[in-house]
């Protein structure tokens, strides 16, 4: 007998942390469902088409540094920090898998929805296991300029950039 798949997040475990949802005033709330929203149909998305419809990676900067302009008024900043926050505080508790990429194809769509521009970066690093063997660790993340709005830390990332076309 093959038993379904355990949801990643219990549903008595979401019912439990409705409580905590309610302290933290419409504000908050309001942000985290925008979260649970864009991170929905963002799994959707990238479910529904490949990476490279989704134009991922996105292409470099006109600059040619491959970031976004940097977020100016302190009112940007103030979204992406919101923003970042919310998607952060969502994602581990979905009941669908939530990773960097769907991380960052929510974000970037929410941003732009507040005039932000956001751009999605891949990018690998090298793993040592315990038993000595080497793998590749590939991640997501975005970043509205110099911040990084999903993807944590990436310092230790190497950028991919794929061939430019002429």
């Amino acid at each position: 007998m093959v038993r379904p798949p355990e949801p990643k997040v219990r549903l008595a475990h979401m019912l439990g942390e409705i409580p905590k949802l309610v302290r933290l005033g419409p504000g908050r709330l309001g942000d985290l469902l925008r979260a649970m929203a864009e991170l929905a149909f963002a799994r959707v998305l990238l479910a529904a088409k490949t990476v490279r419809e989704l134009g991922i990676p996105d292409p470099p900067a006109p600059d040619g540094t491959g970031t976004a302009m940097a977020a100016s008024a302190p009112a940007q900043a103030a979204d992406i920090a919101r923003i970042s926050k919310a998607i952060a505080i969502v994602a581990p508790r979905v009941p669908w898998r939530s990773d960097c990429l769907v991380q960052c194809l929510a974000g970037r769509r929410w941003l732009a929805t507040r005039g932000i521009e956001a751009r999605i970066s891949l990018g690998v690093k090298q793993e040592r296991a315990q038993d000595g063997s080497k793998s590749l660790l590939a991640h997501a993340w975005l970043r509205a300029g110099d911040i990084v709005v999903t993807g944590g830390d990436v310092a230790e990332f190497g950028v991919f950039s794929p061939p430019h076309k002429p």
